[in-house]
């Protein structure tokens, strides 16, 4: 390579792994807890992957540790 080129996209990332980020598990404490519902114009959705729920509605959002469990809610009630 010539001095001044640069590497294609696919040079730099090519040994790369890339991650399916659909399939990681987020905010599993919330499934069975009585505030994951939220709001959402005139409709109630009822998804406990959000980032908002009853207890932190949009525009805040649930702290990032519970993301992942590394924190535990302090309002969780199951249903």
């Amino acid at each position: 390579m010539k001095m001044g080129e640069k590497k294609s996209l696919e040079e730099r990332y090519g040994s790369e792994i890339l991650t399916d980020n659909t399939k990681i598990p987020k905010y599993e404490q919330c499934k069975d807890c009585k505030f994951r519902k939220m709001k959402i114009g005139d409709s109630m959705i009822d998804d406990y992957r959000r980032s908002s729920c009853m207890i932190f509605p949009y525009p805040k959002m649930k702290p990032t540790q519970f993301y992942d469990g590394s924190a535990k809610c302090e309002f969780k009630e199951k249903e």
